[in-house]
C-alpha cells in the first residue's frame, strides 16, 4: 500500500493505519502538517527517511506527492456480514468507475456523512490515486470488495433497503423519497445506466431532479447529492 499527499499521510497516520515507512523531501519546510506527521510517526515508531525530489517523484504513482509518500499495510477492509449489523447502516455501492478521482470523491463523501461502508467490485482496489483523491478519508471509512448480486442478496436478507440512482419511468422525485431507514445505495458508473436487472432488485429507484438542459451529473456529483439527501433525513 502506498498514500501520496501530506494529508492522505497525516490521516492514514491518525487513523492508525500500519505504515511501515514514510519518505520525506530533503529540506522540506516543517509547517503545521509536516510537523505532525513527523510527531506522529516517531511517536509510533514508524522510520522517516528523507530523499531528494527526484526518487519521491520516481516512486510516486500520483505525481502529486507533496513531498510526502508512506507505505505500509491497509487496515480498514471489512466483512459485508459485519457491516450489515450496523441497525442504521447506510451502504454505498460503487458499481464500477473509468475514472479513479470519481471512486475517491464518493469516498471522501460518504466518509464526511458517517456512511456505514463503501463497497466497491472485487476488481478495483484502492490504489494510491483513490487514496490521494479521497485525501485521507479512505483511512476512515470501511471499505469491502463484493460482487454487486451477492451483496444485494445479503443486504436484502438483512432487511436493508436497496435504493438505485437512476433516471426511469419507475423512479421517485430524490426528495420525495423515504431514505429514513437501513439502505445501500448503487451508484451505477458514467457512461452506463443501471441495468434493468439491477433496477428489478431495487426496493426503489430514486431520480435528482434537474432543470437544465444537460440531462446528467458527474456520478461523484450525483452520488454526493443523494448521500447528503439520506444524510439529511437520518439527522432528522
Amino acid at each position: 500500500m502506498q498514500i501520496e499527499g501530506r494529508n492522505p499521510v497525516l490521516e492514514a497516520l491518525r487513523a492508525g493505519t500500519q505504515l511501515n515507512k514514510i519518505f520525506l523531501e530533503k529540506g522540506i519546510k516543517f509547517d503545521q502538517k509536516i510537523s505532525e506527521i513527523s510527531k506522529r510517526a516517531k511517536k509510533k515508531k514508524i522510520r522517516v527517511e528523507f530523499v531528494p525530489k527526484a526518487r519521491l517523484n520516481k516512486r510516486s504513482k500520483t505525481q502529486v506527492h507533496q513531498g510526502v509518500i508512506a507505505t505500509g499495510l491497509s487496515t480498514n477492509t471489512a466483512a459485508l456480514s459485519t457491516l450489515i449489523k450496523d441497525k442504521q447502516a447506510f451502504l454505498i455501492y460503487i458499481r464500477e468507475a473509468l475514472y479513479e478521482h470519481n471512486i475517491g470523491a464518493i469516498i471522501r463523501t460518504a466518509e464526511c456523512i458517517g456512511a456505514t461502508g463503501i463497497i466497491l467490485p472485487p476488481k478495483i482496489s484502492i490504489s494510491p490515486q483513490i487514496r490521494r483523491a479521497s485525501m485521507g478519508a479512505s483511512e476512515h471509512i470501511s471499505i469491502v470488495n463484493n460482487s454487486l448480486f451477492q451483496t444485494i442478496k445479503q443486504v436484502h436478507d438483512a432487511g436493508i433497503q436497496i435504493i438505485g440512482i437512476e433516471r426511469s419511468e419507475n423512479s421517485t422525485g430524490l426528495y420525495k423519497a423515504n431514505l429514513d431507514k437501513p439502505i445501500l445505495l448503487i451508484i451505477g458508473g458514467e457512461d452506463r445506466p443501471l441495468s434493468k436487472q439491477i433496477l428489478e432488485r431495487c426496493d426503489q429507484i430514486v431520480e435528482i431532479p434537474m432543470k437544465g438542459k444537460v440531462n446528467s451529473l458527474n456520478m461523484s456529483v450525483a452520488a454526493a447529492v443523494v448521500m447528503y439527501e439520506v444524510f439529511r433525513q437520518h439527522k432528522n
